[in-house]
């Protein structure tokens, strides 16, 4: 019976980072002998719809993918699923974040544009040279952005916005203050969906996270649920541990609070050729 991947990219598919491709070699080498011994890989993020559908061509083997926490779904090269927040209910959203925890900042997303930024609390030019030095060292992990405050607002107001990111800050304290206001904002509205990753909030369309994004793909492609392996490393990866329980794997470094909610931890996905794959080729 062919089994399932869905596998996070960001501090998991990606994780330790190369300069030169955005999946390591010896990740590669196993997604390749997993697909090739008949099995299916999803790619499962929070990165917009262009960025991963490019990492194919690193495989290069058929890959699916849910793109913005479940906003997209393409399997076997087509679009199944394009979801989109309410222009009028998310501005709303918005502005009670602002009044009520004071922001840093938000990023806004769309399927077919990029990542617009809006900077809500002033911050100094040294703090914007910084984050474009920072963006420039991602090298092949980059997403093209735009700041700007008036295209932000055009963006919410008219766009197709499909996803959402709230930062609160870079010092560590405000890992803990962004999972606070996450439940909070799961508590207050139950028409959009919140989830936390460090320091940083994610809003996405209602019913629009990683776990039910996966059962989407899983009605789609008639995927059994026990041929379901899932593996991820934060907060937004937590409901696919819950409903994937028995193969979840999360990875070794990230936070305690997140760990717990997996059944298995691993320090590298390849390592999951000795586990799931041992035996098969």
């Amino acid at each position: 019976m062919s089994k399932l991947l869905a596998v996070d990219l960001d501090g998991t598919l990606f994780y330790p980072r190369n300069f030169t491709r955005c999946i390591s070699k010896k990740n590669v080498k196993f997604l390749r002998k997993w697909i090739d011994a008949g099995n299916r890989v999803v790619l499962i993020s929070s990165r917009s719809y262009g960025f991963v559908k490019e990492l194919e061509k690193e495989v290069e083997r058929p890959i699916d993918f849910i793109s913005s926490t479940g906003a997209q779904i393409v399997a076997d090269g087509e679009l199944k699923q394009d979801l989109y927040l309410n222009n009028e209910h998310l501005k709303s959203v918005l502005d009670d974040i602002v009044e009520k925890f004071q922001p840093l900042g938000f990023l806004a997303s769309g399927k077919d544009k990029g990542h617009i930024i809006k900077v809500v609390n002033p911050v100094s030019k040294m703090i914007f040279w910084v984050y474009h030095l920072w963006w420039f060292f991602q090298f092949k992990y980059r997403e093209k952005y735009l700041i700007g405050n008036k295209e932000f607002d055009d963006f919410i107001a008219n766009g197709k916005v499909c996803k959402i990111m709230v930062f609160y800050g870079l010092k560590k304290n405000k890992a803990k203050l962004s999972k606070e206001i996450n439940k909070e904002l799961r508590d207050k509205y139950n028409d959009i969906e919140v989830s936390w990753t460090a320091q940083v909030n994610e809003i996405t369309p209602h019913n629009c996270n990683k776990s039910a994004g996966l059962h989407k793909y899983c009605e789609l492609m008639n995927v059994a649920k026990e041929d379901v392996y899932v593996v991820g490393d934060s907060g937004n990866d937590i409901s696919m541990f819950n409903d994937f329980h028995e193969h979840s794997f999360c990875m070794r470094h990230s936070y305690p609070s997140v760990k717990k909610y997996a059944s298995h931890i691993i320090s590298r996905v390849y390592k999951l050729d000795k586990i799931v794959l041992k035996g098969e080729n």
